[in-house]
């Protein structure tokens, strides 16, 4: 029942971001110059690479922990995997929603003329959700159960199950953004056939 409220707060919150840039968005007159446009490309970009390198760094010290056998070594790989969450896939995953849809909104992409554009979005609103109900979890929910145990990590049922789910998370994730990023730059299955039709009728 919480994990249905928790994602039922975060998507409220998302498409209340998406919502209120695109009202503000299609309020102002003039779309974005070429210099503005171009600043808001490159801080999408840096923010996707922010939240890459977050993703990135989680998976290399998840993996670094089936290695390893040291009970403070394991903990701190853990410790900075939530740093990186905090620090690096968070802000790098609202940055790029919101630069994103401000990109889209403010320049002849829209919202919803391309296909590529809308998957972008709604991609990007499953990719936070998932982090935000699954990913929290596992990174930071069972931290202090499972290290304020008497129990070696390796030797806790409970921490093997969740660091095998931090895997599978962390693949989802990674996979989710590597899909964006590549329809990002082909632009595939084009413009959306009603919005063909309304620009040969204007």
């Amino acid at each position: 029942m919480r994990l249905f409220f928790d994602l039922l707060v975060i998507l409220v919150i998302l498409l209340s971001i998406v919502g209120v840039l695109t009202w503000f968005g299609k309020r102002k007159s003039k779309k974005l110059s070429m210099k503005r446009k171009n600043g808001w490309l490159i801080a999408h970009i840096i923010s996707v690479i922010i939240y890459f390198s977050g993703l990135f760094g989680t998976l290399l010290l998840a993996l670094s922990t089936t290695f390893i056998t040291d009970q403070d070594l394991i903990y701190a790989a853990h410790l900075f995997i939530q740093f990186f969450d905090w620090f690096l896939i968070i802000p790098g995953a609202f940055t790029s929603l919101i630069t994103g849809v401000w990109l889209a909104v403010r320049t002849h992409w829209g919202m919803t003329k391309h296909y590529w554009v809308m998957a972008k979005w709604i991609g990007n609103i499953v990719a936070i959700t998932f982090g935000g109900n699954f990913m929290r979890m596992w990174i930071h929910d069972n931290f202090k159960p499972i290290f304020s145990s008497s129990l070696h990590p390796l030797q806790n049922p409970l921490y093997l199950e969740n660091r095998e789910m931090l895997f599978i998370g962390t693949a989802i994730s990674f996979s989710i953004l590597l899909f964006l990023a590549v329809i990002s730059y082909l632009k595939p299955w084009g413009r959306r056939k009603d919005q063909k039709k309304t620009k040969l009728q204007g």
